[in-house]
């Protein structure tokens, strides 16, 4: 079982390095109809001033379609290196997920079987909120109701 468990684990962070990024981040009422890629543009240099120590990824959603009051998508937040992946997350329409990254480069896959539009950023600074934001690592982040 564990076998099977590790072999399910690494063909999914495979996936990710064949992804092909759909959206670069930031994107804006982005339609999700099954499934959407998104990924940070890469920078050429980073100098040590310029090193950026904590950020969020949010990921605002909202119901796309006629006449739909209900809808979902599930999140994952991963580092394009492949060595860490958060998630998966439930957000519902109108919801705002927030995840605190470090200075690497980051994408998001998002899955709907509804229609959805996404809102997808990277704030710098951390979390602004007053609120508490767990850290990454553990693999919990805070969803915000709006």
């Amino acid at each position: 079982m564990k076998k099977i468990l590790s072999l399910g684990v690494i063909f999914f962070l495979l996936g990710f390095y064949t992804l092909k990024a759909q959206n670069p981040i930031p994107s804006y009422a982005f339609p999700v109809y099954y499934h959407a890629n998104f990924q940070e543009q890469s920078i050429v240099s980073i100098q040590a001033d310029n090193y950026r120590e904590k950020r969020d990824v949010v990921v605002r959603t909202s119901c796309g379609g006629t006449g739909k009051t209900t809808c979902s998508a599930t999140v994952w937040v991963y580092s394009l290196d492949g060595q860490t992946i958060y998630g998966p997350f439930t957000v519902n329409g109108g919801e705002t997920l927030r995840v605190e990254i470090d200075d690497r480069q980051w994408g998001v896959y998002i899955e709907s079987d509804d229609h959805v539009n996404v809102d997808v950023w990277i704030e710098e600074g951390g979390s602004k909120s007053t609120q508490n934001i767990k850290d990454p690592f553990s693999r919990e982040c805070q969803h915000i109701n709006q």
